[in-house]
C-alpha cells in the first residue's frame, strides 16, 4: 500500500485484479502438475469432496472480505463526517468569539484562522503519510489559539463556558482525525485471506488448464483481487484519490472583521 497508495484508484484496482488473477493461474498450473496429474478423478466421492473444499475456501474468503470492506467503509464515512463537524465547530467558535465583543476577540479569531490553515496545509499531508501523525505546526497553532481564547474568556466571563466547550470539541476532533488515520486492517486478516485464497487456487488445478478454465479463473479470482484492492483504497482515509478532503475546513471561516 505504501508503494501504490498515491496512484489513481483505477490503477490500484486494475493492479489488484491483474496480480491476483496472474498468481491464481500460476498456482493452478503448478497444482495441476503436482497434485492433479490425472485430473480431479478418482471417484465421485473425491470430486464431491474437492468441490466442497473449494467452495468452503471461497465462502470463508468472501465472508471475511465483506466484513472488512464494511469496516473500512464505515471508518471512511466517520472520518468524512468528523471533518464536517470540525469545520462546523470552527465556525461556531468564530461566532462565539465575535459575540464576545472584547478587544481580544480579533486576535483570537486570527489565531483560529491560522490554526485552520495549518490543519489544511500541514496536518492533512502528515495524516496521509506512511506513518500517519499530527504535525508540529498545527500543535503550535493550537497552543496559540488556546492562549488567545483564554484571554477572551477572561475579558468576557459570560462567554467563557461556550468558548471552553467549543475548544474541547475542537481538540477532540483533532485527535479523532489521528485515530481514523491510524485505524487500518490488521495483518492477521491478510494472512487469513491469503491462506484461504491459496487453498482455493490450489483446488483450481483439478481442472484442465485450457482457454476456458483460464478465462474462468481470471474472472473469478480477479474479482476477489478487485475487492481486496478496494479495501486497500478505502483503508487510508487521508491518502490517495479516494480520501477525505480538507475543503470544509478551508472554507469554514471568512476573513475576520473588527469586533
Amino acid at each position: 500500500m505504501n508503494a501504490l497508495g498515491y496512484l489513481p484508484d483505477g490503477i490500484i484496482l486494475a493492479s489488484g485484479a491483474f496480480l491476483l488473477a496472474s498468481i491464481a493461474l500460476i498456482i493452478a498450473a503448478l497444482s495441476r502438475r503436482l497434485f492433479f496429474k490425472n485430473g480431479s478423478a478418482g471417484n465421485d466421492q473425491h470430486t464431491k469432496l474437492a468441490e466442497l473444499v473449494n467452495g468452503s475456501f471461497l465462502a470463508f474468503t468472501v465472508f471475511v472480505l465483506a466484513m472488512v470492506l464494511n469496516d473500512v467503509r464505515g471508518n471512511l464515512g466517520k472520518a468524512d463526517d468528523a471533518a464536517l463537524r470540525e469545520a462546523s465547530t470552527m465556525a461556531r467558535l468564530d461566532l462565539e468569539l465575535k459575540v464576545a465583543k472584547v478587544s481580544e476577540s480579533l486576535a483570537a479569531r486570527q489565531a483560529l484562522r491560522a490554526y485552520a490553515k495549518t490543519v489544511v496545509d500541514s496536518d492533512w499531508p502528515a495524516l496521509g503519510a506512511n506513518n500517519p501523525g499530527l504535525s508540529a505546526e498545527s500543535e503550535a497553532a493550537l497552543l496559540g489559539l488556546l492562549e488567545s481564547v483564554d484571554a477572551v474568556a477572561v475579558s468576557a466571563p459570560r462567554s467563557a463556558a461556550a468558548l471552553k466547550s467549543q475548544m474541547d470539541k475542537l481538540q477532540d476532533l483533532r485527535q479523532g482525525r489521528l485515530e481514523s488515520a491510524t485505524k487500518s486492517v490488521a495483518r492477521v486478516f491478510w494472512w487469513t485471506i491469503g491462506a484461504f485464497l491459496f487453498g482455493a487456487m490450489i483446488m483450481n488445478g483439478r481442472h484442465p488448464i485450457d482457454p476456458a478454465s483460464v478465462c474462468l479463473i481470471t474472472l473469478h479470482i480477479g474479482s476477489i483481487g478487485l475487492v481486496i484492492a478496494l479495501i486497500l483504497v478505502m483503508d487510508e482515509p487521508f491518502r490517495g484519490q479516494t480520501s477525505i478532503a480538507p475543503d470544509p475546513i478551508s472554507k469554514a471561516l471568512a476573513p475576520p472583521a473588527s469586533p
